[in-house]
C-alpha cells in the first residue's frame, strides 16, 4: 500500500484514517511515513519529533533524524544521531549508506516533494572528532550518483540532496 500509492496515506487519501491508526499504534514503518510526510508539509521540526519513537532502532528513521537535523543546522545534535546510526546499523562510510540515502531521497519525491531548498541557508553539517566534513569535499562529481563519490564525501551529498528536496 504505502510503497506505491503514497498519496493514499496523505491528507485526504483513501487511506488515511487507518494509516493514522496505525501510526498510533506505534507502526515503526507508519511512524517513518508519517514522519517523511509530516517533513514536506510542516518542516522537519515537527519530522524529528514524529520519528523519535523510531530512534535509534529503526535505521532509516534514524538517519533521517539525523539529516534533517543538518538541514537546520543542529550538526552537534546530527553527530550524536549519526554515531548512534553507525552503532546500531551501518558504518558511515559504507555502500549501504548510499542505498539508504537514495531510499530516502526517492520516499520524500514520492510525497510529491517540491524541491525548495529552504534550508539551504541552516545547512550545517557536523565537524568534530567523530563525524567530520570530508576534506576531499568538492573535489568529486556529485550529480551522477552516490556511488561515484568516495566513501568520505557520501553522507555529506545525501545530506545535501535532501535539503536541496525540503
Amino acid at each position: 500500500m504505502v510503497t506505491f500509492a503514497t498519496c493514499q496515506i496523505c491528507t485526504g487519501g483513501q487511506f488515511r484514517e487507518f494509516f493514522i491508526k496505525c501510526v498510533t499504534a506505534g507502526n515503526t514503518n507508519a511512524i517513518y511515513y508519517e514522519g517523511l510526510y509530516a517533513a514536506l508539509i510542516v518542516g522537519p521540526e515537527k519530522c524529528i519529533r514524529i520519528l523519535q519513537p523510531n530512534v535509534p532502532n529503526h535505521d532509516l528513521s534514524t538517519l533521517a533524524v539525523g539529516i534533517f537535523n543538518v538541514c537546520i543546522g543542529n550538526d552537534k545534535e546530527a553527530s550524536k544521531l549519526f554515531q548512534q546510526f553507525e552503532a546500531n546499523h551501518y558504518d558511515l562510510r559504507s555502500d549501504a549508506i548510499v542505498g539508504l540515502g537514495a531510499d530516502l531521497e526517492w520516499r520524500l519525491i514520492s510525497f510529491g516533494t517540491p524541491y525548495m531548498n529552504r534550508y539551504g541557508a541552516s545547512f550545517k553539517f557536523p565537524d568534530d572528532e567523530v563525524v567530520k566534513s570530508p576534506s576531499c569535499l568538492y573535489g568529486h562529481d556529485y550529480t551522477v550518483d552516490f556511488e561515484g563519490s568516495c566513501k568520505n564525501c557520501r553522507l555529506f551529498w545525501i545530506c545535501c540532496n535532501i535539503s536541496h528536496i525540503l
